[in-house]
């Protein structure tokens, strides 16, 4: 080893030997330190930033991992929510079905023949179509020509049919025609209902004395045999007198909401028997 780096490790540790019995001279002595001062006044002032920093930085994890926490409640809250309503509107429409039923099977004692409950699979109020599909076919007794009604009236007629299925015209469709009378305290009249295509029904060829006024109600008359007699039509809207044909004629609003039917009674014909 060379003189000169014997001469640097004896300076260094002379100054090593000096700090060391500075320090104790003054910690002895009840004298602060200046190195601990230095350390102190530089060092602690940084940790203590350092430990706040990471305070914070939990506290803003922890508020993101609990925000987290409620998103996904939410989420799960909504979605039961939305199963819950799910469940009671199926269940407000079995209680209606059943409801409707019932009501059927109160009018099917009071029609004669027999009569089946068929489900309503599509439906179209709308003009131009104003028809509906039903889940009975031919398999189950259903032929075209067989009158179709609901709690509050007279539906229809069915115009076809095929094995599962059969297609309803409503008496609101062209070319339907139904024997009507009116119901009147002075005197019941006999005419004709015709579907034109809208909304309400034509009622025709009543003679120009009929007593016949809005308010009253129409039924069927059971002319022909097609239609069952008695069952509701209608409510009378308008009456006037057609001079040219030296007849008197109303406007007859359904007794049927087409568009909410969900249960129909068809009637049905019997093997081998023709309608």
């Amino acid at each position: 080893m060379s003189r000169r780096h014997l001469w640097s490790l004896a300076l260094l540790a002379s100054a090593g030997l000096t700090l060391g019995v500075y320090h104790n001279h003054r910690t002895h002595g009840g004298q602060s330190n200046p190195l601990t001062a230095l350390v102190r006044t530089t060092v602690v002032p940084v940790q203590d930033a350092l430990h706040r920093f990471w305070d914070g930085v939990s506290g803003q994890m922890g508020a993101i991992a609990h925000a987290r926490q409620t998103v996904r409640e939410h989420e799960r809250l909504v979605e039961e929510n939305a199963r819950l309503r799910l469940q009671l509107s199926q269940m407000e429409q079995i209680q209606q079905e059943h409801a409707e039923m019932a009501r059927l099977l109160q009018l099917r004692s009071k029609v004669p023949g027999e009569w089946l409950g068929c489900r309503v699979i599509a439906s179209y109020p709308q003009a131009g179509q104003q028809s509906l599909i039903i889940d009975r076919g031919t398999r189950d007794g259903i032929q075209p020509g067989a009158p179709v009604v609901a709690n509050d009236g007279l539906v229809g007629v069915v115009v076809q049919a095929d094995t599962g299925h059969a297609i309803v015209r409503f008496i609101t469709a062209p070319r339907i025609a139904v024997s009507a009378k009116v119901l009147n305290a002075q005197k019941i009249a006999t005419g004709i209902c015709e579907g034109n295509g809208e909304s309400t029904l034509l009622l025709n060829f009543l003679p120009p004395e009929a007593p016949l006024q809005t308010g009253d109600r129409i039924v069927t008359a059971g002319l022909g045999g097609k239609y069952p007699p008695n069952i509701p039509i209608g409510t009378v809207e308008r009456v006037w007198i057609d001079h040219q044909y030296s007849v008197k004629k109303a406007t007859v609003q359904p007794a049927v909401d087409f568009g909410t039917l969900q249960i129909v009674l068809v009637h049905q014909q019997r093997q081998g028997a023709k309608h």
